[in-house]
């Protein structure tokens, strides 16, 4: 199981898994063929979709020396930077199957897990009976209707990604984003929730600024690493 060290959002204190876009997706996903950034990263970098694609064919064994190093090296690890838990329009129950013995075995070693998280547009209730126990799973949605859905699929922590722009514009690049950003709101509530704004996008990652993970130079956020809130994401 191939995973990479962070990146700039992240930090570099956890590892990386990503799948293919699209492949793994949702088709009813807001973003696929709608500005995905995952997609973007694909198209660029030709060799990111061929890692994706040699990740969908798993093996317990290959994640469990994943999770294992992640312990080893005092890393949390963030499942899907870009992809998601379906195979070809159906939930990838083996792929699942196989983070669920690799995470047994590793407990029934007497370890403890590391701290592991993961956003998902799938709203289907065995990702949180199967999942739920190991990775902090957040259920992205855009709008009260998927909201629901997530909630009744079982989902207790929500990524609303503001594709709307109620809460706040479209995220601006550069300078422009930096003045932008100390706008935003800290939190906001949406239907009788809270939601805390994601703390990279409204202080930045730059040094002295907010990363998943930290750095040498950025402040470590963990909030949606330990799953403390619901979270905020602007449209970006």
């Amino acid at each position: 199981m191939q995973a990479s060290k962070g990146n700039d959002k992240l930090g570099n204190g956890c590892l990386v898994v990503s799948r293919a876009v699209g492949d793994t997706c949702p088709p009813t996903c807001d973003f696929l063929g709608n500005g995905c950034y995952a997609e973007g990263t694909e198209r660029v970098f030709k060799q990111s979709r061929a890692v994706g694609l040699r990740i969908m064919i798993t093996e317990a064994g290959k994640i469990r020396s994943m999770i294992l190093m992640a312990i080893k090296d005092s890393r949390s690890l963030r499942w899907h930077e870009r992809g998601d838990f379906y195979n070809n329009g159906i939930l990838d129950l083996e792929y699942i199957n196989n983070i669920v013995q690799a995470c047994e075995s590793i407990i029934a070693e007497g370890k403890e897990l590391p701290d592991m998280w993961a956003y998902t547009h799938i709203y289907d209730s065995r990702i949180v009976s199967m999942l739920g126990k190991y990775i902090v799973l957040y259920a992205s949605v855009h709008n009260n209707a998927q909201k629901q859905e997530a909630v009744d699929a079982g989902f207790t922590l929500f990524a609303w990604c503001d594709t709307a722009q109620e809460y706040a514009p479209k995220k601006k690049r550069g300078k422009a984003g930096l003045e932008q950003r100390k706008t935003a709101p800290k939190l906001v509530i949406i239907e009788d929730e809270k939601y805390i704004t994601c703390p990279e996008m409204r202080r930045g990652r730059q040094a002295g600024g907010v990363t998943c993970t930290g750095t040498k130079d950025t402040i470590v956020c963990n909030m949606c690493v330990k799953g403390l809130a619901n979270v905020l994401f602007l449209n970006h």
